[in-house]
């Protein structure tokens, strides 16, 4: 794989590993940061739409981040990311951190389809929230980070943009993929999907099964839609959570010329991203990359 990669490393002895990764992640946000939480940025059959806004308490128009939480597609919620949405917001951003609809609400596109909502909803209401609309990336984890890779590409609109602000751009200007698939049709990927069947949160959000509809996993796939338009991405993931899942969205962007690189968070396995002593140095990597790609 031919792909820039950086390592943030960490040294402990193994009691002091131990003792860092029990203790608890921030709870509430700082006194600096201002919090507006349950806002309605749209409305489905299945449920009404929030998410929790974060931004520093100034009068500066700022960047923003929508913010997508992972749970394989089946499960999650906003306040899994909520430790994470305010701390990149008191470096300087506002931060939309959103819900949107899971396998057993709605299956595939919708989750996507609330996303980019998010993003137009933010756009539109750039003036109230002191957002620059034109400086607004994504960050998503496992599931989110899939999402927000497919948010990055140039998407259909008549399959993937419904519901409200349709006059308002979806674009987004950068991207983080934190541990998220970019090619669904991968022979790994594909594997363990047939091994785990009917069973698997691919089925369960999809609907159906790979063999069974290749086309619609190839469409599912943010490599698939990755374009010269796309904005810069960030991959970011831990060492030990197969960080070659992030191979053909490196090379797929690289072709295109589009900045991107990986980020390897030395020891740090799936979802590492909600635990000491990983999470500061994840929230700064992000935080690296929006400085220098949404300026």
């Amino acid at each position: 794989m031919k792909a820039f990669v950086s390592i943030c490393a960490f040294v402990f002895a193994g009691v002091a590993l131990s003792h860092a990764q029990n203790e608890p992640l921030p709870s509430a946000p700082p006194d600096s940061v201002k919090a507006e939480l349950n806002l309605t940025y749209g409305n489905t059959p299945e449920q009404e739409l929030k998410l929790d806004l974060y931004r520093p308490k100034s009068e500066a128009v700022l960047p923003a981040c929508v913010l997508v939480h992972g749970g394989g597609w089946v499960n999650g919620d906003k306040e899994k990311f909520t430790p994470l949405a305010f701390t990149l917001a008191e470096r300087g951003y506002v931060v939309a951190n959103v819900e949107y609809r899971l396998a057993g609400a709605a299956k595939y596109p919708a989750g996507v389809q609330d996303c980019l909502l998010a993003v137009r909803w933010l756009r539109a209401n750039a003036k109230r929230f002191g957002v620059d609309p034109k400086r607004i990336g994504t960050w998503g984890g496992s599931a989110g980070g899939h999402i927000v890779g497919m948010m990055a590409g140039q998407l259909p609109k008549e399959r993937f943009v419904t519901g409200d602000l349709q006059d308002v751009s979806s674009a987004v200007q950068a991207t983080c993929i934190m541990a998220g698939p970019t090619d669904l049709t991968n022979g790994k990927f594909i594997e363990n999907l047939r091994k785990s069947g009917e069973k698997s949160n691919s089925f369960a959000w999809f609907g159906k099964l790979y063999d069974d509809a290749p086309e619609l996993y190839r469409e599912a796939s943010p490599v698939t839609h990755f374009t010269d338009k796309t904005g810069p991405v960030l991959f970011l993931t831990g060492d030990l959570d197969n960080p070659d899942r992030d191979a053909a969205g490196l090379e797929k962007l690289q072709s295109l010329g589009v900045p991107t690189k990986q980020v390897l968070i030395e020891g740090g396995k799936h979802g590492c991203w909600m635990r000491h002593p990983w999470f500061t140095p994840c929230v700064d990597a992000v935080d690296a990359w929006f400085k220098e790609h949404l300026k």
